[in-house]
């Protein structure tokens, strides 16, 4: 419960971003790749912008200490910062989140920046913040298996259910493909429980949102996808448990 409330608090701080989907443009034909640590502000700006524009991405976490992605974003890129973006459909690798979230607006957005995000002071201080309240989580590498398939995950970056499954994620150095399912319509920001009551007339909207209902029978995150066992399941603390008895050494 505590947990939760920290999570909730995060969200909060940074305004809830990372929430709902924008005006989208183009769709990249391949995913592309973030070099990521989930508790560092700068990488959470980004991926809220991913959220945004409804994306799909492969994530390499890469948290303090880590082994496994680290070197090998130093090694392509050259320089030991984060995030790292690598589009493979424009050959293009970015750092600095301010410059990467031009870009994503440029190419898969509506071909500028929308005012909320030329605010750049603004919303710095309020990941900065957001990152705080969460004590370092999503920062320190923890030792673990590397699963042999890349596991999945349905998620937005705002929602505190998911926060403590991807801080682990990264924590534990597990690569995951991040579906994206940002809000696009009043009712998704309506609890299932009580939208599957009072509105069964209710259709889900946007790739991926479609994905998850087709695929689970409901839409709520987080959900994660594990090719190397068959797992599907919902529940943050439930997917954490599954997490560490399965990859945690």
């Amino acid at each position: 419960m505590l947990s939760f409330a920290r999570a909730t608090l995060a969200s909060s701080a940074s305004l809830w971003r990372g929430t709902s989907t924008s005006r989208l443009g183009k769709r990249p034909q391949q995913r592309l790749h973030l070099y990521d640590i989930e508790g560092c502000p700068y990488c959470k700006l980004v991926r809220e912008a991913i959220t945004e524009l409804d994306l799909d991405i492969v994530i390499y976490p890469c948290p303090k200490g880590g082994i496994r992605f680290r070197n090998s974003a130093i090694k392509i890129g050259g320089k030991e910062q984060f995030p790292y973006l690598i589009d493979p459909n424009t050959s293009i690798s970015l750092y600095e989140s301010f410059d990467i979230i031009s870009y994503l607006f440029r190419y898969y957005g509506k071909g500028h920046l929308p005012k909320r995000w030329r605010r750049r002071y603004t919303n710095t201080i309020t990941s900065m913040v957001s990152s705080a309240v969460r004590f370092g989580s999503g920062m320190y590498h923890k030792p673990s298996k590397s699963p042999a398939m890349m596991l999945e995950l349905y998620s937005f970056e705002s929602s505190p259910y998911s926060r403590p499954v991807k801080e682990l994620l990264c924590e534990l150095e597990i690569p995951y493909v991040l579906h994206n399912v940002g809000k696009n319509q009043p009712l998704d920001y309506v609890p299932p429980v009580i939208r599957n009551r009072l509105f069964p007339f209710y259709n889900v909207k946007g790739k991926n949102r479609k994905g998850l209902m087709a695929r689970a029978g409901t839409m709520m995150v987080p959900y994660l996808v594990d090719p190397n066992t068959g797992v599907e399941m919902f529940e943050s603390d439930d997917i954490c448990k599954y997490l560490l008895k399965q990859y945690a050494v």
